[in-house]
C-alpha cells in the first residue's frame, strides 16, 4: 500500500431496524431484512457480500422484531463472520439508527441498508475509494429511491425525494464513513440529511459509481423480481429423492429430505428447501422457489412464485406471480393468477403486474379463486367457492 492511500475499511455497520412499510401485509410478522429471497433472507446476502470483501467485523442495528433477526443469524459464525447488535427502540430515520451503534464503530466503517441485495462487486469497489463516498448506480429508478447529484465524481448534494429525476445517479444507501459523522447525527434523524451538512462544511464526499448488482425490493411485487435474480446464479442439485416419471429441466435445486413425487415436471432456476412433498404430477416453471417443510399436492402448477416454510397447497392448484407467507394453508382447486392490478399501498396506489399477496398463517379452503393484486392480512380464514378480489385485513373471517 502506497504512504498516501486510506487504509483498508474492516468494518460494517447494516440497519436492519425498520418494518418495511410499503411492502404491506408481508412485513406484518417478520422485518423486511428477513423476507426470503431464493429461499434466504436478504440481510444473509448483504453479509456474505461483506464477507467476500474481508469485511467480517459487521455491526447490526435491529428494531422490529428484532428476535427474528438475532435468532436466525446469531454470532455470525454460520457465515465466518462476527456480529455484534445494537437496539434502535424506536425507527425514527436511518440517522437515527446508525447513531446507535456510535459506542461500537470504527474509525472508519461501511454503512449498508440489511433490506438491499447488493453483489460483492459493487462493495469491492466502494473499499477501494476514499475514506467518505457515497455508492451510487444508474441503474435503478429515481422516482423510487432518493438521488445524488454529481459533478466530477463529487457528491454535492442528496435529494431523497426528488420531484423530478434532475441527476441519473441513484442513492443506494451505502456509504464509507469515518467518525465524523455522528456530530452530526445528534441534530439529523436522516443521514442523507446530515451528509448533506457534512458537504456544506466542506467535507468531501466521492460518488462511487457502480453497474454491479443492487436490488431493491420497494413493493411486494419487487420480490419477485429479486427472487429470481437470486435463483438465476444456483446451480442444481437434488439432494432429497425423486420418484421415477419425474423431469428436472435446467438449475434445480432439491435439499435433503424433499421428496418430489411421479410424472412431476420442474423448470428451473427452482429451489426447493429441505423436508418438502411435491406432487404427483405438480407443474413448476422457473424462478419458483419453496421453503422448507412445504406439501404440494397432485397437479398443482406454480409459475414465478415465492412459498414460505410450513406451506400447504392443495391439489389442482395454479398460482402464478404469487407470494406465500409461512405456515399458510390453501385448499384444493386454489386459483391465484397474475395481470395488471391497481393496489393500495397505504394510501397510495400503484399499478403493477402481479398475482396474489398472502401473509402467514392465513387458511384458504376449497375452489377459492384470487383476483390479480389481491392482498390478504396474516391470521386470515377464508371459507369455500369464494372470489377475493379486495384486501382481506389479519385475521379476517370470510363466510
Amino acid at each position: 500500500m502506497n504512504s498516501g492511500q486510506q487504509p483498508r475499511v474492516t468494518q460494517a455497520i447494516i440497519l436492519a431496524a425498520g418494518r418495511g412499510e410499503r411492502l404491506s401485509v408481508l412485513t406484518a410478522l417478520r422485518p423486511k431484512v428477513m423476507l426470503p429471497v431464493g429461499n434466504k433472507p436478504i440481510i444473509e446476502f448483504v453479509i456474505e457480500a461483506l464477507a467476500a470483501n474481508g469485511i467480517r467485523d459487521i455491526v447490526l442495528v435491529v428494531g422490529y422484531q428484532r428476535e427474528m433477526v438475532q435468532d436466525y443469524l446469531g454470532s455470525g459464525e454460520r457465515m465466518g463472520v462476527t456480529l455484534q447488535y445494537v437496539v434502535q427502540e424506536n425507527q425514527l430515520g436511518t440517522g437515527h439508527a446508525l447513531d446507535a451503534a456510535q459506542e461500537t464503530a470504527a474509525q472508519h466503517f461501511l454503512v449498508l441498508p440489511g433490506d438491499n441485495i447488493i453483489s460483492a462487486a459493487a462493495i469491492g469497489e466502494l473499499v477501494r475509494s476514499t475514506e467518505n463516498a457515497i455508492l451510487v448506480t444508474d441503474q435503478a429508478r429515481g422516482d423510487q429511491h432518493g438521488v445524488v447529484e454529481v459533478e466530477n465524481d463529487i457528491a454535492t448534494n442528496l435529494v431523497e425525494t426528488p420531484e423530478e429525476q434532475a441527476s441519473p445517479w441513484i442513492n443506494t444507501g451505502v456509504y464509507s464513513l469515518t467518525q465524523e459523522i455522528f456530530s452530526y447525527l445528534s441534530e439529523e434523524l436522516s443521514l442523507p440529511d446530515a451528509i448533506n451538512k457534512m458537504i456544506k462544511d466542506g467535507n468531501q464526499f466521492s460518488a462511487c459509481k457502480t453497474t454491479a448488482d443492487w436490488w431493491d425490493a420497494v413493493y411486494p411485487w419487487d420480490l419477485l423480481r429479486l427472487n429470481g435474480l437470486a435463483l438465476s446464479s444456483i446451480k442444481g442439485e437434488c439432494s432429497g429423492q425423486c420418484e421415477p416419471g419425474v423431469t428436472l429441466k435446467g438449475e434445480v435445486r432439491i435439499e435433503r429430505g424433499s421428496v418430489v413425487r411421479s410424472n412431476s415436471y420442474i423448470v428451473g432456476p427452482v429451489i426447493i428447501g429441505e423436508g418438502c412433498e411435491v406432487g404427483p404430477g405438480v407443474v413448476i416453471f422457473p424462478y419458483t422457489s419453496i421453503g422448507n417443510n412445504v406439501v404440494i399436492e397432485a397437479y398443482s402448477q406454480l409459475r414465478n412464485c415465492i412459498v414460505g416454510d410450513s406451506v400447504q397447497i392443495g391439489s389442482h392448484s395454479h398460482l402464478t406471480d404469487t407470494i406465500i407467507g409461512e405456515s399458510t394453508s390453501m385448499g384444493p382447486f386454489l386459483s391465484a393468477m397474475s395481470d395488471n392490478a391497481n393496489m393500495n399501498m397505504n394510501g397510495i396506489y400503484v399499478e403493477a403486474r402481479c398475482g396474489s399477496l398472502i401473509s402467514a398463517n392465513v387458511r384458504i379452503g376449497t375452489r377459492v379463486t384470487l383476483r390479480p393484486g389481491t392482498m390478504i392480512g396474516h391470521g386470515a380464514d377464508i371459507s369455500d367457492m369464494k372470489l377475493i378480489q379486495d384486501a382481506i385485513p389479519e385475521s379476517s373471517r370470510v363466510l
